[in-house]
């Protein structure tokens, strides 16, 4: 019998669209309800929470949110 393959794997092989949360910035996303020790290891897209109020990632450690900068275009 197959590997069992969990089901968020499932919808990335179908080709779903895979739907980033987006929050202005840290306060936001905790004033949601959505902190860093709640949902460890999530990724949230920050629309205005990095370094000079850019767009950034956040990826949580169970602690805090860890920003992770977005570069230049992919080519």
């Amino acid at each position: 019998m197959g590997k069992l393959i969990p089901w968020s794997f499932e919808k990335i092989r179908s080709g779903e669209v895979i739907q980033i949360p987006t929050f202005t910035n840290v306060a936001a996303a905790n004033a949601a309800g959505v902190t860093a020790a709640k949902f460890p290891r999530r990724i949230i897209h920050l629309s205005a929470g990095g370094t000079g109020s850019v767009p950034c990632l956040a990826v949580s450690d169970g602690t805090n949110w860890k920003q992770v900068a977005i570069g230049a275009n992919a080519i």
